[in-house]
Protein backbone atom coordinates (compact mmCIF):
# COMPACT_ATOMS: atom_id res chain seq x y z
CA UNK A 1 0.00 0.00 0.00
CA UNK A 2 1.28 3.54 -0.89
CA UNK A 3 2.30 5.68 2.42
CA UNK A 4 0.89 9.01 1.85
CA UNK A 5 0.12 11.87 3.64
CA UNK A 6 -2.89 13.36 1.71
CA UNK A 7 -4.33 15.87 4.60
CA UNK A 8 -1.21 17.19 6.26
CA UNK A 9 -1.93 19.83 8.20
CA UNK A 10 -5.11 22.36 9.65
CA UNK A 11 -3.92 25.71 11.48
CA UNK A 12 -7.12 27.19 13.51
CA UNK A 13 -6.98 30.47 13.87
CA UNK A 14 -9.48 32.34 16.95
CA UNK A 15 -10.98 35.43 15.37
CA UNK A 16 -12.14 36.68 18.59
CA UNK A 17 -13.12 34.97 21.73
CA UNK A 18 -16.31 34.93 21.20
CA UNK A 19 -16.74 34.09 17.86
CA UNK A 20 -15.96 31.03 15.26
CA UNK A 21 -12.79 30.08 13.69
CA UNK A 22 -11.21 30.14 10.43
CA UNK A 23 -8.39 28.28 9.33
CA UNK A 24 -5.92 27.67 6.85
CA UNK A 25 -5.46 24.43 5.68
CA UNK A 26 -2.99 22.77 3.08
CA UNK A 27 -3.96 19.61 1.07
CA UNK A 28 -1.97 17.65 -1.20
CA UNK A 29 -4.52 17.31 -4.18
CA UNK A 30 -1.81 15.47 -6.63
CA UNK A 31 1.72 13.39 -5.70
CA UNK A 32 4.15 11.77 -7.73
CA UNK A 33 7.03 9.65 -7.68
CA UNK A 34 9.99 8.97 -9.78
CA UNK A 35 13.00 6.90 -9.36
CA UNK A 36 15.20 8.17 -12.20
CA UNK A 37 18.86 7.46 -12.72
CA UNK A 38 21.74 9.29 -13.49
CA UNK A 39 24.87 9.55 -12.22
CA UNK A 40 23.35 8.46 -9.11
CA UNK A 41 19.81 7.06 -8.52
CA UNK A 42 17.33 9.65 -7.38
CA UNK A 43 13.84 9.55 -5.83
CA UNK A 44 11.47 12.44 -6.76
CA UNK A 45 8.02 13.19 -5.77
CA UNK A 46 6.42 16.31 -7.26
CA UNK A 47 3.34 17.47 -5.70
CA UNK A 48 0.29 20.23 -6.10
CA UNK A 49 -0.84 21.88 -2.66
CA UNK A 50 -3.66 24.14 -2.38
CA UNK A 51 -4.73 25.87 0.72
CA UNK A 52 -8.66 24.61 1.20
CA UNK A 53 -9.58 26.54 4.08
CA UNK A 54 -10.20 30.22 4.49
CA UNK A 55 -7.16 32.20 6.06
CA UNK A 56 -3.63 32.50 4.40
CA UNK A 57 -1.15 29.52 5.25
CA UNK A 58 2.55 28.78 4.03
CA UNK A 59 3.84 25.32 2.92
CA UNK A 60 6.43 25.43 5.91
CA UNK A 61 8.64 22.08 5.56
CA UNK A 62 8.38 18.84 3.95
CA UNK A 63 10.09 15.33 4.04
CA UNK A 64 9.80 12.59 1.68
CA UNK A 65 11.10 8.75 2.68
CA UNK A 66 11.95 6.12 0.26
CA UNK A 67 11.21 2.28 1.73
CA UNK A 68 13.00 -0.96 0.28
CA UNK A 69 10.89 -4.09 -0.17
CA UNK A 70 10.39 -4.75 3.70
CA UNK A 71 9.01 -1.24 4.19
CA UNK A 72 12.93 -0.19 6.02
CA UNK A 73 13.98 3.06 4.77
CA UNK A 74 16.67 3.83 2.54
CA UNK A 75 17.24 7.28 2.15
CA UNK A 76 15.19 10.38 3.08
CA UNK A 77 15.17 14.26 2.38
CA UNK A 78 14.05 17.36 4.03
CA UNK A 79 14.99 19.59 2.00
CA UNK A 80 12.17 20.93 0.40
CA UNK A 81 11.77 23.14 -3.24
CA UNK A 82 8.22 25.04 -2.76
CA UNK A 83 7.14 28.31 -5.23
CA UNK A 84 4.82 30.68 -4.19
CA UNK A 85 5.13 29.23 -0.50
CA UNK A 86 2.16 31.58 0.51
CA UNK A 87 -0.84 30.89 -0.09
CA UNK A 88 -4.17 32.70 0.01
CA UNK A 89 -7.50 30.54 0.10
CA UNK A 90 -7.93 28.58 -2.88
CA UNK A 91 -5.08 29.17 -4.50
CA UNK A 92 -2.34 26.16 -5.35
CA UNK A 93 1.14 25.54 -5.82
CA UNK A 94 3.85 22.54 -6.24
CA UNK A 95 6.62 21.38 -4.40
CA UNK A 96 9.39 18.88 -5.00
CA UNK A 97 11.74 17.42 -2.92
CA UNK A 98 14.47 14.73 -4.04
CA UNK A 99 16.67 12.11 -2.29
CA UNK A 100 19.82 10.58 -3.37
CA UNK A 101 19.34 6.85 -3.58
CA UNK A 102 22.74 5.10 -2.87
CA UNK A 103 24.38 1.62 -3.96
CA UNK A 104 22.12 -0.79 -5.18
CA UNK A 105 18.81 0.03 -3.10
CA UNK A 106 15.50 -0.57 -4.85
CA UNK A 107 13.07 1.85 -4.55
CA UNK A 108 9.66 0.18 -3.33
CA UNK A 109 7.25 2.85 -2.02
CA UNK A 110 7.55 6.63 -0.48
CA UNK A 111 6.18 8.98 1.91
CA UNK A 112 5.50 12.18 1.44
CA UNK A 113 5.35 14.58 4.37
CA UNK A 114 4.22 18.13 4.12
CA UNK A 115 3.36 21.19 6.88
CA UNK A 116 1.94 24.17 6.73
CA UNK A 117 1.38 27.32 9.37
CA UNK A 118 -0.46 30.01 9.82
CA UNK A 119 1.83 32.82 8.47
CA UNK A 120 1.03 36.84 7.80
CA UNK A 121 4.67 38.16 7.26
CA UNK A 122 4.12 37.68 3.59
CA UNK A 123 1.74 37.19 0.50
CA UNK A 124 2.94 35.81 -3.19
CA UNK A 125 1.03 38.62 -5.41
CA UNK A 126 0.28 36.72 -8.79
CA UNK A 127 0.36 37.58 -12.25
CA UNK A 128 -0.88 36.82 -15.66
CA UNK A 129 0.94 33.91 -16.95
CA UNK A 130 0.04 31.70 -20.24
CA UNK A 131 1.83 28.54 -20.99
CA UNK A 132 3.31 26.73 -23.59
CA UNK A 133 5.49 23.21 -24.62
CA UNK A 134 7.38 22.72 -27.46
CA UNK A 135 9.25 19.41 -28.11
CA UNK A 136 12.01 17.81 -30.06
CA UNK A 137 13.09 21.46 -31.89
CA UNK A 138 16.01 20.71 -33.45
CA UNK A 139 18.83 23.30 -33.76
CA UNK A 140 21.63 21.72 -35.58
CA UNK A 141 23.59 18.80 -33.69
CA UNK A 142 21.32 19.68 -30.93
CA UNK A 143 17.78 18.69 -29.76
CA UNK A 144 15.51 20.88 -27.12
CA UNK A 145 12.61 20.38 -25.37
CA UNK A 146 11.13 23.61 -24.29
CA UNK A 147 8.80 25.33 -21.23
CA UNK A 148 7.58 29.02 -22.07
CA UNK A 149 5.50 31.17 -19.80
CA UNK A 150 4.46 34.42 -21.15
CA UNK A 151 3.85 36.94 -18.01
CA UNK A 152 2.16 40.23 -17.89
CA UNK A 153 3.05 43.04 -15.40
CA UNK A 154 -0.89 44.36 -14.43
CA UNK A 155 0.16 46.56 -11.82
CA UNK A 156 0.84 50.14 -11.88
CA UNK A 157 4.66 49.57 -10.36
CA UNK A 158 7.83 47.59 -12.10
CA UNK A 159 8.38 44.39 -10.53
CA UNK A 160 11.39 43.44 -9.19
CA UNK A 161 12.66 39.18 -8.56
CA UNK A 162 9.50 37.83 -10.56
CA UNK A 163 9.57 34.30 -9.88
CA UNK A 164 8.15 31.51 -12.62
CA UNK A 165 6.83 27.67 -11.64
CA UNK A 166 6.87 24.96 -14.15
CA UNK A 167 4.97 22.02 -14.16
CA UNK A 168 5.04 19.33 -16.73
CA UNK A 169 2.10 17.55 -17.31
CA UNK A 170 1.24 14.14 -18.98
CA UNK A 171 -2.65 13.92 -21.04
CA UNK A 172 -3.90 12.60 -17.60
CA UNK A 173 -2.65 15.53 -16.12
CA UNK A 174 0.24 14.29 -13.58
CA UNK A 175 2.97 16.04 -12.97
CA UNK A 176 6.32 14.61 -14.53
CA UNK A 177 8.60 17.18 -14.10
CA UNK A 178 8.96 20.63 -12.53
CA UNK A 179 11.79 23.36 -12.76
CA UNK A 180 11.30 27.26 -12.01
CA UNK A 181 12.95 30.78 -13.07
CA UNK A 182 13.98 33.77 -10.97
CA UNK A 183 13.79 37.35 -12.97
CA UNK A 184 16.27 38.45 -9.54
CA UNK A 185 15.95 42.15 -8.23
CA UNK A 186 18.31 43.49 -10.59
CA UNK A 187 15.76 43.41 -13.72
CA UNK A 188 12.31 44.85 -13.42
CA UNK A 189 9.18 44.29 -15.74
CA UNK A 190 7.36 47.62 -15.96
CA UNK A 191 3.91 48.15 -16.08
CA UNK A 192 1.80 47.04 -19.03
CA UNK A 193 4.83 45.13 -20.15
CA UNK A 194 5.14 41.38 -21.06
CA UNK A 195 8.33 39.39 -21.25
CA UNK A 196 8.98 35.49 -22.04
CA UNK A 197 10.23 32.85 -20.26
CA UNK A 198 12.02 29.89 -21.45
CA UNK A 199 13.30 26.54 -20.14
CA UNK A 200 14.79 23.49 -21.10
CA UNK A 201 13.26 19.90 -19.67
CA UNK A 202 16.58 18.12 -18.79
CA UNK A 203 17.90 15.48 -20.73
CA UNK A 204 17.98 12.90 -18.17
CA UNK A 205 14.60 13.42 -18.00
CA UNK A 206 13.85 13.25 -21.25
CA UNK A 207 15.76 10.14 -21.11
CA UNK A 208 13.78 9.00 -18.43
CA UNK A 209 10.22 9.35 -20.15
CA UNK A 210 11.72 7.50 -23.47
CA UNK A 211 12.79 4.59 -21.57
CA UNK A 212 9.03 4.95 -19.57
CA UNK A 213 6.65 5.76 -22.19
CA UNK A 214 5.97 8.82 -20.51
CA UNK A 215 4.68 11.47 -22.52
CA UNK A 216 4.53 14.81 -21.78
CA UNK A 217 1.80 17.37 -22.89
CA UNK A 218 1.37 20.60 -21.46
CA UNK A 219 2.67 22.73 -18.90
CA UNK A 220 1.00 24.48 -16.19
CA UNK A 221 2.91 28.26 -15.37
CA UNK A 222 2.41 30.34 -13.03
CA UNK A 223 4.66 33.89 -11.82
CA UNK A 224 4.61 35.81 -8.39
CA UNK A 225 6.28 38.45 -6.89
CA UNK A 226 6.70 37.94 -3.16
CA UNK A 227 6.09 40.91 -1.02
CA UNK A 228 6.63 41.33 2.99
CA UNK A 229 3.68 42.47 4.49
CA UNK A 230 3.80 45.52 7.34
CA UNK A 231 2.07 44.19 10.78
Amino acid sequence: MKKTLALILTLVLTLSACSALAAGKLNVVQENYYTVPGYSNYGYVFAKVENSGDKPIKVNAGVLEIYDEAGDVITSEDYMEANAEYLEPGEYTYVEIRAEIEGEEVAADHMLTLTGKSEKDAMCLRLPCESKLEMNIVDGWWRHDYMYATITNNTEEPLYSIETAFALLDAEGNIVYMDEDNLYSEHALMPGSSMIVRKDISSTFIDYFEANNIVPVAVDAFAYVEIELED
